[in-house]
């Protein structure tokens, strides 16, 4: 049988000998944060199926609405247009987006709170520009305790550390009270590293990586943290589906010049 912890394990300790190194040879905080993402974003693309792009950037949606500057954009990688591109920095239209990944450092109350900011920015960006496909048998999705006709974005956290877990959750559940957060428009799991994982337990008392209704927000102390992650989003990230998108949508406010007509 494969040992997935061993393997898990052995990322995880590259991971940490990578951002040790960025410590060591960077002084600036800016750069030191870019070596922090471009590290998971190397483990995204490495174990994340090929058909999803694996980027950094904004998401745009056909209303001209940005979000904040983003981590790490998990989109369909052959539907998703070239709005702009320069390197891993995309601009992605909201349609095609799967999932978004904030990566921090160290994450305390502070931190997330600028994560919330975030999360809110890419929250009110709306999918309508798709047509729905015309088959005898109708898809959608299942999540957050609803049917959607388009996957919605699915927000994850990962910091390399934190504060105590318990302290963090109790600051996560505070946020969320706060502002009422639906369960669609909250963040859904947080990855530390070197600590656990802030996840959401079922009324079966399974764990998921999406919140649903009546569960509750609990955090997992575990040496295993970045496996049991990528096992509870993979639940999803293995599923994903896209409607066809309507570029047009985004160009609808264009002019191409006048004509004539005789």
């Amino acid at each position: 049988m494969m040992d997935m912890s061993g393997i898990f394990r052995d990322v995880a300790n590259q991971m940490r000998s990578d951002i040790d190194k960025a410590r060591k040879a960077l002084n600036h905080a800016g750069l030191k944060g870019s070596a922090f993402e471009e590290t998971f974003r190397n483990f995204l693309r490495e174990y994340l199926p090929r058909s999803l792009d694996v980027s950094t950037g904004q998401i745009i949606d056909s209303h001209g609405r940005f979000s904040r500057q983003l981590d790490i954009i998990i989109s369909d990688a052959s539907k998703t247009p070239i709005l702009f591109r320069s390197g891993d920095l995309r601009v992605v239209p909201v349609e095609c987006v799967y999932a978004v990944v904030e990566v921090k450092a160290f994450l305390d109350k502070g931190e997330l709170e600028g994560v919330y900011a975030n999360m809110e920015s890419v929250r009110r960006l709306q999918k309508t520009a798709y047509n729905q496909e015309l088959t005898v048998v109708e898809r959608n999705v299942q999540m957050y305790g609803q049917q959607w006709a388009i996957w919605p974005v699915n927000y994850y956290v990962f910091a390399y550390d934190s504060i105590g877990l318990s302290s963090l959750t109790r600051s996560v559940h505070e946020i969320t009270q706060l502002k009422s957060y639906a369960l669609y428009s909250q963040i859904d799991m947080i990855c530390v590293l070197d600590k656990g994982n802030i996840v959401n337990q079922l009324v079966d008392g399974t764990y998921d990586a999406l919140p649903a209704p009546f569960s509750r927000i609990q955090y997992i102390e575990t040496e295993h943290a970045l496996l049991l992650f990528y096992v509870l989003i993979s639940r999803y990230i293995h599923q994903n589906w896209l409607p066809n998108f309507r570029f047009v949508d985004y160009i609808k406010e264009m002019t191409f010049g006048k004509g004539e007509v005789n």
